[in-house]
């Protein structure tokens, strides 16, 4: 059954079949979806190679290396982004942050500070350390999620 077809169908008409039927549709909307992506990779590599020297071009122009250009080809308006990766040593800043507070200065006017404390290392302290973590924890549900798969007792997918 294709995507279209399956959009037809009312929940309740999916709902109502076996567990079987509904690993078996998974199944087969699953590898569509991974067909779908493989088209999306390999279209978006023509793209790219259609364009990479166009973009260039004007970067080298604009002596923009990163951001949003813009061109024309024909009636299409192409838009390149070359996105910045950021990212910052972790204990290099920590460092830097002592530093600031030794010379008297307030890091947080600086940086921004994030905590977190990762959830099994949380369960492996010491109940008294976890008591004095707890007023900063909040739990909240998330969205239930369902997954089906083979059990492995004859039904084939």
């Amino acid at each position: 059954m294709n995507l279209k077809d399956l959009l037809k169908l009312p929940v309740s008409d999916l709902a109502a079949r076996s567990g079987e039927e509904l690993l078996v549709l998974v199944d087969n909307i699953e590898a569509q979806l991974e067909e779908a992506q493989r088209v999306r990779d390999w279209l978006e590599s023509a793209i790219a190679y259609k364009y990479v020297y166009k973009a260039t071009s004007i970067r080298s122009e604009l002596q923009q290396e990163f951001g949003f250009i813009h061109f024309e080809d024909g009636v299409v308006k192409v838009t390149s982004e070359i996105p910045k990766a950021i990212t910052w040593d972790q204990k290099k800043l920590a460092a830097i942050a002592e530093t600031l507070r030794n010379q008297g200065e307030h890091p947080e006017a600086f940086m921004e500070v994030q905590y977190t404390v990762l959830d099994a290392r949380f369960d492996e302290w010491p109940e008294v350390m976890q008591n004095a973590f707890r007023p900063a924890l909040t739990i909240e549900q998330g969205t239930p999620k369902y997954r089906l798969s083979p059990n492995y007792r004859g039904i084939k997918s």
